[in-house]
């Protein structure tokens, strides 16, 4: 699967603030599943209720994650080991936190790199299934988790399983955000508020 670099600044659009309900790994089958909560609005009419997506990574490559017990960038705290079968439970026991940055994939040579000396698992497997990367994390009270996700291809599913095209969800994602710093009623309470 291309992605073009404008792609990749729209994907990180349409993902900035998501919140990362779920990441699991079948290891088997080398496919992977997130689940988000994004901020995305139609082209007319009111904002969705259920704005869940589903992102399906196939084939995968590796999988490395940092769980660490203490600030992101506290190189002195503890690490902790789990398997790639307590993947899931490890990002739920955050709760629910978002993601932030504006950039989430192929930027693992900047992200990775600051933590691949304290990894809690490093799940590799096969051939191919890394041309590219998605980069996700996790904050909670003394506690930090960063993932990296190396894949080969994704597609998109919206709360009722449908697939939505990288263009359509761009497209929503950028709408939500260019109504965010017009006002637009709709973006309300968020928890964000633009700057005068």
């Amino acid at each position: 699967m291309k992605l073009t670099e404008e792609q990749k600044e729209g994907l990180g659009i349409a993902l900035n603030e998501a919140t990362l309900l779920g990441l699991e790994v079948d290891p088997q089958r080398r496919i992977a599943e997130a689940t988000f909560s994004v901020l995305a609005l139609p082209e007319a009419g009111p904002a969705p209720e259920d704005t869940r997506v589903q992102m399906l990574f196939e084939p995968v490559g590796r999988l490395a994650a940092s769980l660490r017990l203490g600030h992101w960038d506290d190189a002195s705290v503890e690490v902790v080991t789990f398997s790639i079968e307590e993947l899931l439970v490890q990002v739920q026991s955050f709760g629910g936190c978002p993601i932030y940055g504006w950039e989430f994939f192929d930027v693992h040579e900047k992200d990775f790199s600051q933590w691949k000396d304290r990894l809690s698992i490093d799940w590799q497997r096969g051939e191919g299934g890394r041309e590219h990367t998605i980069s996700l994390f996790q904050e909670g009270d003394e506690r930090h988790l960063d993932i990296c996700l190396w894949f080969d291809g994704f597609l998109i599913r919206n709360a009722a399983g449908n697939e939505i095209s990288i263009v359509d969800f761009i497209a929503g994602g950028r709408r939500w955000w260019d109504a965010f710093w017009a006002k637009d009623p709709r973006t309300l309470g968020k928890g964000m508020y633009p700057i005068d």
